[in-house]
């Protein structure tokens, strides 16, 4: 069991992934009309937009889960509004009521940006799929990000939870983050300190 910088060789893994979790932590195939979409929104940006990274867990034969996010929430939100939705949206077509729900999201020039990003400038995404589960592969996961943010001189990391992902709303508090009260849906935050010395 290893974690790692993805390469591209990971994208096809990721957007696995990012769909196999994509119902509140269960199974979204088949909830979108484009399986793919749940990825171009969610998951495959960050491995090209500013500030991105991703780290994956991968026990041997490839990536099993993932910690996606970005350094810089304001920036890849103008990124992700300006050259990657437009680059991937027409693969998308509205075909479903879910689809509705998701595309709105994908279009919203706000969707990322929230107060949070002025004590916590970046945000993440965590999934794992069943197999690398209740194993401490998220813990490392976080851990892992918080480290590589401290290296870029973050001060703090947000993220957004479905507030029907029990497991997630579990979980978050476990390692070290927070909730946030009078946000917008289910937010969580979580300091990062600068390395002593």
């Amino acid at each position: 069991m290893t974690i790692r910088h993805a390469t591209a060789d990971d994208r096809d893994a990721i957007a696995r992934i990012c769909l196999l979790t994509g119902a509140a932590g269960s199974d979204a195939t088949g909830v979108y009309g484009d399986d793919a979409a749940l990825a171009d929104v969610y998951a495959l940006p960050y491995l090209d937009g500013p500030g991105g990274f991703a780290l994956v867990w991968d026990e041997g034969a490839g990536a099993v889960g993932y910690c996606l996010g970005t350094s810089d929430t304001d920036a890849f939100q103008e990124w992700f509004s300006a050259t990657w939705w437009p680059s991937v949206a027409d693969s998308h077509p509205l075909r479903t009521e879910a689809d509705e729900t998701l595309l709105r999201a994908a279009t919203d020039a706000e969707r990322m940006t929230t107060p949070l990003t002025e004590d916590y400038p970046a945000h993440l995404h965590i999934d794992l799929l069943p197999q690398a589960q209740g194993r401490g592969a998220g813990r490392q996961l976080i851990e892992a990000a918080v480290e590589l943010l401290r290296d870029r001189g973050s001060a703090g990391v947000h993220l957004g939870v479905d507030p029907a992902n029990e497991g997630a709303l579990a979980f978050y508090p476990r390692v070290g983050f927070s909730a946030v009260p009078d946000a917008p849906g289910v937010m969580f935050a979580r300091a990062i300190p600068a390395s002593a010395g």
